[in-house]
């Protein structure tokens, strides 16, 4: 599978968990949603990033490639028997010879699916060939297409920023002293230290927030106008948004959803995340304590309001396509809360996720590493008669007929002229049947597809790699080339590590460099000793002069790299124990930390009980007020009531005078009934029985008890005892005397000095490589 295709379904499978958890939380608080999508449209950005840091996880999930079986997960052993030979003439050069061994063998050529003859279907201009050159041309036409689309995306976008330019130029600053009061209070409310710009605009016909790095808030020309609850609404939702950063999570989304404007699921992914945006802004406004009917008219009036809407990379306060859902959510009579340990469990499954979808590489099940099976064939001889003489001419030889993987075997047909003018052919298994048992997909380099779980980075471009089962490999890119060798089982070097002196049983050392051509050696044991195999570009060749020079300057150079491993691990150990002495002293001052707060923490409940009282008392003050209240409009009552008496007695009408009087009875009679409500309200009775509840509570008493805690809990003494190991553990020394210890591993000299010494085989290995390309 291609990396495109690997990871468009990646994020398809993180955007599919997204919006399943957004539907199972739909409930829920606004807010974590709002961090749930922030959470995933940073990992989706992110996912190629960590697919190369990551370790790779091959998972068979794909189906077998066409035109080739497909494997069982188990396979029982076989023996496969080469067939007689025929007695057929001699050819007197390498063409006829190779003829002949053709004509020898024709059931090995029919029942070898991977055989010389079977070969033929696979060359460039067969089938196979125009089915990758279509492939290829269809791959590149999709590649064509989505840049359009990612260019097309990515200059809108780089457009709105523009027209959010120009519309901040064009506005003016807010000169309203009373508004900019206002913002300042809220923005210290809100505990903003970065300093907003607050612009007056007669193109915005609703209230909007931008700026990536100096954050702005543009408001209607008519926001002078509003009132002051209307003008503290709008100002905490865009401040809201300002101490969120929610302009850059816009543009996350809007960069994600260029780089994936062909997935369906993506554009889904951002209009939920926009409303989980606005909706968590409007829960945190409301919980400031604005009326939600009041909020939900401001933004209805908002989305009504005429003129024009740029198309800018801001956040508007309303969006008309937003705007029933939004409402909905603020008008609703319980609203939901949010939660520290459900918003912890959505990143810690989503993060889990991604990293998990990362290291994943999914692989054909014919890639599947497949149990090995033992192949024995027994050899057999036969005597080819000479046709014409030329004895001489005729070099003993050998034909190689390649088995399928399947079989894993090598028929191979040894030719060699005899004194009696005959020709000796011998068939049997080839020189490599002991790796041939081994999977092909076993022995190869982390970058034809490895199942490693660990990767350690070193300078200079060199990568070491950790397997499973204990093999170790080692990879560099130099010079243009890519080098690599792997080890697996028990192979002994050399003390220089420029030879191989043994190797054990299933156990095999692999060199491989990629330039132009893909040159690759494995050295297993055989019956006669240690065997090579020897191949360029997938084809076996005999492992000559050429090839043994290569072998020889791949050694020296990857074990240059290796001992140059070994110096970064030594300085690495020392490091690793300098952090472990810090992170132990760091304990001891977390667990200072934990007794503080233990302490912090009665303080704390010792400010609460008093704090209770203090509301006790608050409410014996309330109902003290509201009765003074209710006497105060008796007092206002009888101040009405003074004036219309005085006019009774100077007019002489009785109509106004019979008015008057009714005027005068009418304030009476509210008196009346407000003496009524004080007397009812009981203002006596409710001041003794907080009274007593006060008396109950024995503030003091709990006081005294907290304090005897702390005193007993000797916080100065634990605090004292670990400065004293703090101070006995010598940090400073440790830290010293490691420090020491990596000076004198020197170990970037020491690296420099190998690398300036592979200089010379290097530029030879290149000089060959460039010879034999």
């Amino acid at each position: 599978m291609s990396p495109a295709v690997t990871l468009t379904a990646q994020v398809t499978v993180l955007l599919l968990l997204a919006l399943g958890l957004a539907w199972f939380m739909r409930r829920g608080s606004a807010r974590t949603l709002h961090i749930l999508w922030t959470a995933t449209f940073a990992l989706v950005l992110v996912l190629p990033l960590l697919g190369i840091l990551a370790p790779s996880w091959d998972v068979p999930i794909l189906p077998a490639r066409d035109g080739e079986p497909r494997r069982p997960a188990v396979e029982a052993p076989a023996v496969t028997e080469a067939p007689a030979v025929a007695e057929t003439p001699v050819a007197t050069d390498a063409a006829a010879v190779t003829e002949a061994a053709a004509v020898a063998l024709p059931r090995a050529s029919a029942e070898v699916p991977g055989s010389v003859a079977a070969g033929s279907r696979d060359r460039p201009g067969g089938a196979t060939g125009r089915q990758v050159g279509s492939s290829s041309s269809l791959i590149r036409v999709l590649f064509i297409v989505w840049a359009l689309g990612c260019a097309i995306s990515l200059i809108s976008l780089a457009a709105g920023a523009l027209r959010l330019r120009a519309l901040v130029r064009a506005a003016l600053p807010l000169r309203d002293p009373v508004l900019r009061r206002q913002a300042d209070a809220i923005r210290k409310r809100l505990r903003i230290r970065a300093e907003v710009q607050l612009l007056s605009s007669d193109i915005a016909p609703t209230p909007m927030t931008g700026g990536l790095w100096k954050p702005v808030i543009l408001l209607p020309a008519e926001a002078v106008k509003w009132s002051p609850e209307r003008r503290a609404a709008v100002l905490t939702h865009e401040l809201i948004h300002v101490r969120r950063r929610d302009v850059l999570r816009q543009l996350v989304r809007r960069i994600v959803l260029a780089l994936y404007w062909f997935h369906p699921l993506g554009w889904i992914a951002v209009r939920r995340a926009e409303i989980a945006s606005e909706k968590a802004c409007d829960e945190e406004v409301l919980s400031l304590g604005a009326r939600p009917s009041d909020y939900a008219r401001l933004l209805l009036r908002l989305a009504t309001a005429r003129g024009r809407r740029p198309n800018v990379l801001a956040l508007p306060l309303v969006k008309t396509s937003q705007l029933e859902t939004r409402i909905v959510a603020i008008l609703k009579r319980r609203r939901p809360r949010p939660s520290v340990t459900r918003t912890a469990v959505t990143l810690m499954i989503v993060g889990s996720a991604g990293v998990s979808l990362a290291c994943v590489r999914p692989v054909p099940f014919d890639e599947a590493p497949v149990p090995p099976r033992e192949t024995q064939v027994p050899p057999r001889e036969a005597q080819v008669p000479h046709r014409e003489t030329g004895v001489a001419r005729v070099a003993a030889r050998s034909v190689a007929i390649p088995a399928p993987p399947e079989h894993k075997l090598a028929v191979l047909v040894d030719v060699e002229p005899q004194a009696d003018g005959t020709i000796r052919m011998s068939t049997g298994p080839g020189p490599r049947a002991s790796v041939d048992r081994l999977s092909r997909q076993e022995i190869q380099c982390p970058w034809a597809g490895s199942n490693s779980i660990s990767t350690m980075r070193v300078s200079g471009g060199l990568r070491v790699t950790g397997w499973n089962g204990g093999d170790r490999t080692i990879e560099r890119s130099v010079a243009g080339m890519d080098l690599c060798m792997r080890t697996h089982g028990n192979v002994v070097m050399s003390d220089d590590g420029t030879e191989v002196r043994a190797v054990g049983a299933d156990s095999w050392l692999l060199l491989e460099s990629r330039e132009d051509e893909t040159r690759r050696l494995v050295i297993t044991e055989g019956p006669a000793g240690i065997e090579y195999e020897w191949s360029v570009d997938g084809a076996r060749r005999t492992f000559d002069a050429e090839a043994r020079r290569w072998h020889d300057l791949m050694l020296e150079i990857m074990s240059g790299y290796q001992e140059a491993m070994e110096i970064r691990g030594e300085e690495s150990a020392l490091r690793g124990r300098m952090s472990g002495h810090r992170g132990h002293v760091s304990g001891l001052r977390g667990r200072m930390s934990g007794h503080r707060g233990h302490v912090s923490g009665l303080r704390g409940r010792i400010s609460g009980y008093r704090g209770h009282v203090s509301g006790l008392r608050g409410r014996m003050s309330g109902h003290r007020g509201h009765v003074s209240g209710l006497r105060g409009r008796i007092s206002s009552y009888r101040g009405r009531i003074s004036p219309l008496t005085a006019a009774m007695r100077l007019t002489a009408k009785a109509e106004t005078r019979a008015a008057l009087e009714a005027e005068v009875q009418e304030w009476e009679s509210r008196i009346r009934q407000t003496e009524e409500e004080v007397a009812a309200y009981d203002l006596d009775g409710k001041i003794e029985a907080l009274e007593q509840q006060i008396a109950a509570y024995d503030l003091e008493g709990k006081v005294r008890e907290l304090e005897r805690q702390i005193e007993d809990y000797d916080l100065s003494g634990k605090i004292a005892a670990f400065e004293a190991e703090i101070e006995a553990y010598d940090l400073e020394g440790k830290t010293r005397e490691i420090e020491r210890l990596i000076e004198e591993v020197d170990a970037d000299r020491r690296v420099e000095e190998i690398e300036r010494s592979l200089e010379d085989e290097i530029a030879a290995l290149r000089r060959l490589l460039g010879s034999t390309g």
